[in-house]
């Protein structure tokens, strides 16, 4: 498999190119950036050449797949460019700033016979898998999710903070309040109600919002996310007679071990979780799918989880 990323992000750097280091499935690893000078790790034993633009970079590479990774706003121009050139496309979440944009995304992959997968990786890591488990044993469902993800301000020339580039909470951190209710309850929400709590940066962009979404079942999600608090990254589960608490849930460092905190009436114990990188393990997903011809379920996620965004940005920015 040859891969091409456009766009050298700090994500890239810091967690994508060590995740691709080992995976069997990878003989080429090309990177397209506009950073004059740039200086880049490829993982050893892999070829790969560096490009200086995006448009070239598409035009020549022998790569397979290709890897998204610019600001929120450049997603779906570099994503419909890869796949009109048959190639299969990995987007950084979220993938596409709107419904209509991601449903004409996955129509042209569908046309083209190409895979086209969003890549919000938290659910590949065991610990999610280990509370599903637990729940199972237990013959009960997750019924209520209290899912918190927040983090203090950032660097004020951050992206994030420019509306024009796609950022603002609700795109940033969206794609977690959304697809935790499809990971935990297999379906999607039937009301949504969200507001936005705080406001900053130049452009005046949202910094934080709540939302509660309520799901077939008499399920339901609360949630607060946003970078304008102390770090929080957790969700508590409750079932009828279970509850688990996962700490460092949507992110977590690929060498650090977690433990799981299981309640059944008045007692507790630990499930521990030995250390995995959730971004290896999604990617090797995705080779395995491409390989296979398998890609579908990765296309209905996407669409599930923009839909379900598109339904929240709706109930937290009215009109």
């Amino acid at each position: 498999m040859n891969l091409l990323i456009l766009g050298l992000s700090n994500l890239v750097t810091r967690r994508v190119l060590p995740a691709l280091t080992g995976l069997q499935d990878l003989a080429r690893i090309d990177v397209a950036t506009r950073t004059k000078g740039t200086d880049w790790a490829r993982p050893q034993g892999v070829a790969g050449d560096l490009y200086d633009d995006y448009a070239p970079a598409l035009a020549a590479s022998p790569a397979d797949v290709v890897y998204v990774s610019l600001v929120n706003a450049e997603h779906g121009r570099w994503a419909e460019a890869a796949i009109a050139r048959d190639k299969h496309v990995v987007v950084d979440k979220p993938a596409f700033l709107g419904m209509r944009q991601a449903e004409r995304a996955v129509e042209l992959a569908r046309q083209h016979g190409v895979c086209l997968a969003e890549a919000t990786v938290f659910s590949y890591h065991p610990q999610v898998a280990m509370a599903r488990r637990i729940f199972h044993d237990a013959g009960c469902q997750p019924l209520r999710i209290a899912a918190t993800f927040s983090f203090p301000p950032l660097d004020s020339k951050n992206f994030r903070y420019r509306r024009s580039l796609g950022g603002g909470a609700l795109w940033d951190l969206g794609p977690y309040a959304v697809s935790v209710g499809r990971v935990f309850f297999g379906s999607q929400p039937q009301g949504l109600h969200a507001e936005v709590t705080s406001r900053g940066g130049a452009e005046d962009v949202e910094t934080g919002f709540s939302m509660l979404a309520c799901y077939p079942g008499e399920k339901s999600v609360v949630g607060h996310f946003g970078f304008d608090t102390a770090y929080r990254n957790r969700v508590d589960i409750l079932g009828a007679t279970v509850g688990v608490e996962v700490d460092r849930i949507f992110t977590i460092a690929p060498d650090a071990p977690n433990t799981i905190r299981v309640t059944r009436q008045a007692e507790t114990a630990a499930v521990e979780v030995p250390p995995a990188d959730p971004f290896a393990l999604f990617f090797q997903c995705v080779f395995e799918r491409i390989a296979a011809g398998t890609w579908e379920p990765l296309m209905e996620d996407l669409l599930a989880d923009a839909r379900a965004l598109e339904q929240l940005r709706a109930a937290a920015i009215p009109g």
